[in-house]
């Protein structure tokens, strides 16, 4: 085995009590390097609550020392407002830092350009050891398209090209940042963790009369592509009624898209909105269902795809994220434009299809890429590398 590294997280997004959501996929990053290194990860969240200025909370989480620091956040909009509130989030990494000491690491490891990896450069300067930049944000994609800003751009293109290496969870996202000119001669492909050890097949699935369609997102309906979705079900229950629809999730559109369904008479039972489940529940609901479908315009990674399949249930979906390397004949069907009628006949086909999958052989397909194992070897693998090539300053 390679030798124990020290390695610091500095993500932008991680769960927090204020939120447990964001950023679970870089949390489990770091428990599935803690397995064989030191892992400790300095995560800075604002807290409209906190009675102090500051407050700092270590704890032990699966093996990884996590230190959150959260911060007051200044009332209002006007213009002092905003500067107390940088001031103090800029602080705030450095009180989180400090609380460390003294400690010493191998490598720095920053997820989420452009801010967060400021502090992830200022740090390694700080150990006098490299760092590693982690991106899984969307911005990139011409459909997103919210990476503008002279400033922004400038400072992520400082950034990207004085680290030692860059991490992308999929080709098409490694694709879109090379569209934007953001391109590192050391850029490493490492898709996200899933606990391919709970996400696993039921033994034996309950008997329905009909079959069972999952979706599973954020409700954003710019990327997710939920409305052509609930067209393609509308447009098909003239067709045959021999399946039922469940939509699990909620976001910023959930409101306007349960409207939506509304109007185009999808409602409870045959089209049920679940709202946010999470781990036990969540993993019922794959493994109950009979397919999945994600309809999204653009990804990143996919998440969602990887889950369901390790759960034994195939895929329909469209050309994003993970899912061109991933979906084949004997696991889904690939969608190639997120239109209405493509979709359609996506899951028409697959609602045809479905019962001959082999959910065993739908948990193996991914089971072996995308563990912990894996992934912590995959990075273990980069850490080394860097390490052993890097020269500083």
């Amino acid at each position: 085995m390679d030798r124990v590294l020290k390695i610091l997280f500095v993500p932008r997004w991680y769960p927090s009590r204020i939120d447990p959501m964001p950023g679970l996929f870089i949390q489990r990053q770091a428990e599935a390097l803690a397995k064989e290194h030191s892992v400790q990860v300095i995560s800075v969240h604002p807290d409209p609550l906190v009675k102090k200025n500051y407050e700092i909370v270590h704890t032990l989480e699966n093996s990884v020392n996590v230190c959150r620091v959260y911060y007051k956040i200044a009332p209002g909009l006007d213009l002092i407002s905003k500067l107390i509130n940088t001031g103090r989030y800029i602080r705030a990494h450095h009180h989180g830092y400090m609380s460390l000491m003294p400690f010493s690491v191998d490598v720095v490891h920053g997820h989420i350009l452009t801010r967060e990896i400021f502090f992830t450069w200022f740090m390694a300067r700080k150990q006098g050891r490299p760092y590693l930049i982690s991106e899984h944000w969307s911005r990139y994609f011409q459909e997103n398209g919210t990476y503008r800003g002279v400033i922004r751009k400038w400072l992520t293109r400082f950034l990207l090209n004085r680290s030692a290496g860059l991490i992308v969870v999929s080709k098409p996202l490694a694709e879109a940042m090379k569209a934007v000119h953001l391109v590192h001669p050391k850029t490493f492909i490492v898709p996200n963790v899933v606990d391919v050890s709970a996400f696993v097949p039921l033994e034996k699935k309950p008997v329905t009369d009909k079959a069972l369609i999952l979706h599973v997102s954020c409700f954003e309906e710019k990327s997710k592509n939920i409305k052509v979705f609930l067209d393609a079900i509308a447009r098909l229950l003239k067709k045959r009624d021999d399946f039922r629809v469940r939509l699990v999730g909620e976001g910023p559109d959930h409101l306007e898209l349960l409207s939506y369904a509304g109007k185009l008479g999808l409602c409870h039972p045959q089209t049920e909105f679940t709202g946010i489940k999470i781990n036990g529940e969540l993993i019922r609901l794959y493994q109950t269902s009979s397919f999945l479908v994600q309809t999204s315009r653009y990804e990143t990674f996919g998440t969602v795809i990887i889950e369901a399949l390790a759960c034994g249930i195939p895929v329909v979906s469209t050309r994003t994220g993970i899912a061109d390397s991933v979906i084949g004949e004997d696991n889904g069907i690939l969608i190639q434009q997120p239109s209405v009628d493509q979709i359609m006949e996506g899951i028409e086909k697959m609602l045809d299809i479905y019962p001959t999958f082999d959910y065993n052989k739908l948990h193996e397909s991914v089971a072996g890429s995308f563990s912990d194992v894996a992934i912590s070897g995959e990075l273990t693998g980069i850490y080394n590398e860097i390490i052993k090539t890097w020269q500083k300053d």
